[in-house]
């Protein structure tokens, strides 16, 4: 087996449970449920991975219109206005170019004339114009959401558009690693399979409605670097704090 190089997270604690950090070139998928703030930790990650100062962030957004996207990311954590104009992060506005939104920015990409057919080679076209205009050597995408891509041109569709994704090399060295994110309760279990089998991590966040709290559990499903039953961990969002509930049995 050739040797891999492995990177950080930007978070300590995905780091140690997922057995030392993120093989580079490689996937991260994280799942989470209507009730659970998992979908926060990507946009920590994000946050983190460009502070380093030679990485740039790129968003893929299918979700929300922009200033919504822009709320949520600063929830997170994320000012993606204050990043953008700083040039450590673009967004690929696919929802945005498919409803007919056009924003001045100059960190907003459209894919024009939005149509599954030619939406490969017009992200390729993009990530081309991106890459002549950055300084930074390394690149962290984060694709929000595959459930939202999904919604906007079906499950089957998305799913050859996925594979094309992970097998074209677009961003080329480049690349430090992706970060794919899904809700649970808006995806078919076959549309998870995949994509569970598409990516090389996979982090799966649930919640349990109790007296006056949501409790969160993390469960590392998936990872190219840890050889064992799935682990089970609880998760606590406001402090990102994790304890291991369920050890390996051996």
């Amino acid at each position: 087996m050739r040797h891999v190089q492995v990177v950080t997270s930007g978070i300590d604690y995905i780091d140690r449970v997922v057995g030392g950090g993120i093989v580079k070139g490689s996937s991260l998928l994280v799942i989470y449920d209507s009730f659970s703030s998992g979908w926060v930790l990507p946009f920590k990650m994000l946050n983190q991975k460009m502070a380093e100062g030679d990485v740039l962030g790129i968003i893929i957004n299918y979700n929300f219109p922009l200033p919504k996207l822009i709320l949520r990311a600063k929830s997170a954590g994320l000012d993606i206005e204050e990043e953008g104009r700083a040039g450590n992060l673009v967004v690929i506005d696919v929802f945005g170019s498919k409803y007919g939104f056009h924003h001045p920015e100059d960190y907003i990409y459209r894919i024009e004339s939005f149509n599954p057919e030619t939406y490969i080679p017009k992200l390729e076209h993009i990530y081309r114009e991106i890459f002549k205009k950055t300084t930074k050597s390394e690149v962290v995408d984060l694709i929000f959401s595959l459930d939202g891509m999904a919604l906007e041109i079906g499950e089957e569709r998305s799913i050859k558009l996925i594979k094309q994704l992970i097998s074209n090399r677009i961003i080329n060295g480049r690349h430090l690693f992706s970060i794919y994110l899904t809700g649970k309760d808006r995806s078919s279990d076959e549309f998870l399979s995949w994509n569970i089998e598409f990516n090389d991590y996979v982090l799966e966040f649930t919640s349990k409605r109790e007296d006056h709290r949501i409790s969160e559990q993390m469960c590392v499903l998936k990872s190219p670097l840890v050889i064992s039953e799935p682990r089970i961990y609880r998760y606590e969002a406001h402090t990102q704090d994790i304890l291991l509930l369920v050890s390996p049995r051996g």
